[in-house]
């Protein structure tokens, strides 16, 4: 059995840091068990619990409580001394029963990328969010235009205007002039687009009038991501929201690394894994240096 006790701020960083410990249990057959897991996150996922991953000792909170911290420092001071953790990009035998504990900070999770790839299908399947959540983003996203491509942007505010000091936190026309800039190269090749708009605080689409822009009414953070996930493209700054519905739904995504990005058709590509997002972080910190 893998445990996974130790869970990574919100949503998607948590998705991200789960996928290479179930392609894994996917691919040696092993069972997962979720501890401390948010109950505000547990019942999103229906297939989850139908493939018999369950959540035990839920938390009410987001952030770990004081239990999860004493049980997950316990299993630090014992792994000193036994093998009891799964390193990063540790090799661990298929043929015999892991009885390893999953305890690793998101950005240093494994990532079997080869088990990813191969169980992909089944890893979307675990996290497809429930009907109710499908019948909203059709409702949303429907278009009788065949020809029509919708553009996915993702507007990352609230806590962005203080995350590394605030160096992703676009003002909005910065995104209007990234939009009117996709509209453009569309226009070029005689196709008409439209944008989803998605964010964390609420956005007045008119000022975005010069293009044909849409939104979802309610505030429910999972018809956004997963439409988003059903998008013909994706922009946004570094995130693992967007990079969560690139991976999902196999959409070509440009992270937006500054307000003076360059965008081009060339540069969108689908996330395979949090590799990317990683990838992206070591670059900027080399730049920055």
């Amino acid at each position: 059995m893998i445990v996974i006790s130790k869970h990574s701020n919100q949503l998607c960083n948590r998705l991200f840091t789960y996928l290479p410990a179930l392609s894994y249990a996917l691919e040696a057959n092993e069972s997962v068990c979720f501890l401390f897991q948010y109950k505000g996150y547990n019942s999103l996922f229906p297939n989850l619990e139908k493939e018999g991953i369950h959540s035990y000792w839920i938390d009410s909170q987001i952030r770990p409580s004081i239990q999860s911290k004493i049980f997950n420092a316990v299993i630090r001071c014992i792994n000193k001394f036994t093998h009891l953790v799964i390193r990063p990009n540790e090799k661990v035998p298929l043929h015999q029963p892991l009885r390893y504990l999953f305890n690793s900070k998101w950005k240093e999770a494994r990532q079997d990328q080869a088990y990813i790839n191969k169980h992909a299908p089944h890893l979307r399947f675990l996290f497809s969010p429930s009907e109710s959540v499908w019948e909203q983003i059709n409702h949303l996203l429907h278009n009788t235009d065949a020809d029509m491509l919708t553009i996915g942007v993702h507007i990352r505010r609230g806590d962005y205007r203080t995350y590394r000091n605030g160096i992703y936190f676009y003002e909005l026309d910065v995104y209007h002039q990234y939009m009117l800039h996709l509209k453009k190269i569309f226009e070029e090749q005689n196709k008409r687009v439209r944008f989803l708009i998605c964010s964390n605080e609420p956005i007045d689409l008119h000022f975005f009038s010069q293009c044909n822009t849409l939104m979802q009414k309610g505030k429910d953070m999972l018809v956004d991501l997963y439409a988003l996930s059903k998008c013909d493209y994706i922009i946004g700054p570094p995130s693992t929201y967007s990079q969560w519905a690139s991976f999902y739904g196999e959409v070509p995504l440009q992270v937006l690394n500054s307000a003076h990005s360059t965008l081009s058709l060339d540069k969108f590509s689908i996330t395979k894994s949090l590799d990317n997002y990683l990838s992206l972080l070591s670059d900027e910190n080399a730049k920055e240096k």
